[in-house]
């Protein structure tokens, strides 16, 4: 029966999403040691809730220690023993119910105000890791096509069945599909390709099928997407989110779906599931934050597991060991003329300063205006030269530096820029 979908929030509900985007904070990239018989319960309710066997666990040390587990095996034994990503996950299909339940702006503003902030956290661990592995990740993704075809034929199948059966060659379409099903470890290219798709590629029908599974199949390609597709999926709403649906707003669900996916962020904090192997991560034991929750520290490891394994991180950046070793009041300007990462020379341009810079770089002193003075250094440091208003405390002799607009001419109209448009003049009448 069709039900008038939710389109607005009462003022009650409104004051109740702080709360619900703080509420998970702290299972998710937990520091907390996992206890690997809960973990263990958690994972195989989510395989049963999702109709699949229990998988075999395999606990990890920290993301580094999959390197243990891919390198030394084939990757034709790896699929073999792991089996494949998971296309789907709960958290996808319960987004997928709620979203049916709520008006598309409202939605869209509740995805906004409960964003999947800690999710991207996990992302920044993993893609770290699993980086360092992309050609072997390359090599899996190649072996894992066919049994992902096969995910992709499971889940469309019966839809597929009715559209195609009623075109010419539809039906081989379909012996094609049932094959797939049965022969999930061997390789499409050599088992199919030769007996059935090259006869069907030219058909309209065929050709539409193809370009709909190259998405999911581009999605989790290469490390970085086979990140994404990992458990919690980006393109699912964050837990705060689905709580929220259900414990605020009410929305229907599934009671065994919801039950399980809060058990695995709970004991479990990120995993990899596969078909036939579900990989467990360990807590990290140390996760330094800045002010504005991103992964920041200075001198040391942002995070740190207990096989030693680090990742160095300044206001959310991660670091090469080389800079993130050493405080940033030991970092030297001379390395923004041969770093070559954009991203980098500006968390050294913040960690530095502009005080250092302009002493260290030698800048130009084009006007100066009292204890102002305007300067540009023209070294290739940003993507423009830089422009600053460097100002001499009296008393102290205190020097402070703040980048200005490229267009500014003189201190003085770098001091108005620096106000928001008051002359310095007024600005000193006023205070």
């Amino acid at each position: 029966m069709w039900q008038t979908k939710i389109e607005n929030l009462t003022t009650e509900q409104k004051s109740l999403i702080p709360i619900y985007r703080e509420k998970w904070q702290k299972d998710i990239v937990s520091t907390e040691p996992m206890d690997r018989e809960r973990a263990t319960a958690a994972v195989n309710a989510v395989y049963s809730a999702m109709g699949k066997k229990k998988p075999e666990i395999l606990f990890l040390s920290s993301p580094d220690a999959i390197r243990e587990i891919v390198g030394s095996r084939s990757p034709q034994r790896l699929v073999q023993m792991l089996g494949a990503p998971l296309l789907s996950s709960l958290q996808i299909e319960l987004s997928k119910e709620l979203e049916s339940q709520i008006d598309n702006a409202l939605w869209q503003k509740l995805e906004n105000d409960l964003p999947n902030d800690q999710l991207l956290r996990l992302m920044f661990i993993w893609q770290d890791a699993l980086g360092q592995h992309a050609e072997l990740l390359g090599k899996l993704w190649v072996e894992w096509q066919g049994a992902i075809l096969r995910q992709i034929w499971e889940q469309q199948q019966k839809h597929l069945r009715q559209q195609v059966s009623q075109f010419p060659g539809g039906e081989p379409l379909i012996e094609l599909g049932d094959l797939m099903w049965q022969r999930v470890g061997e390789p499409l290219s050599r088992q199919l390709h030769r007996k059935l798709w090259q006869p069907l590629a030219s058909q309209p029908l065929i050709r539409e099928w193809e370009e709909n599974i190259k998405q999911p199949l581009q999605e989790i390609g290469g490390a970085m997407g086979l990140v994404s597709n990992i458990s919690q999926n980006l393109t699912a709403s964050s837990i705060q989110m689905i709580d929220f649906c259900i414990s605020v707003l009410g929305c229907s669900y599934d009671k065994q779906k919801w039950l399980a996916v809060q058990g695995l962020v709970q004991e479990c904090g990120f995993v990899l599931q596969l078909e036939n192997t579900c990989l467990v991560c360990e807590n990290p034991m140390n996760i330094s934050l800045d002010a504005q929750n991103r992964f920041h520290a200075e001198g040391e490891a942002a995070i740190k597991f207990i096989d030693g394994y680090h990742i160095y991180a300044y206001q959310g950046v991660k670091l090469p060991e080389k800079y993130g070793l050493l405080h940033p009041n030991r970092w030297q300007a001379r390395w923004l003329l041969t770093e070559e990462n954009a991203e980098l020379r500006r968390v050294l341009i913040q960690g530095i300063g502009y005080s250092r810079i302009c002493q260290e770089l030698q800048a130009i002193e084009l006007n100066s205006w009292r204890e102002y003075s305007l300067l540009r250094i023209d070294n290739d440091i940003d993507v423009e030269p830089i422009y600053l208003l460097k100002m001499t405390c009296p008393s102290t002799n205190y020097i402070h530096a703040t980048r200005v607009a490229p267009d500014v001419s003189t201190a003085r109209e770098a001091i108005t820029w620096v106000n928001w448009g008051v002359d310095p003049e007024e600005f000193l009448v006023e205070t």
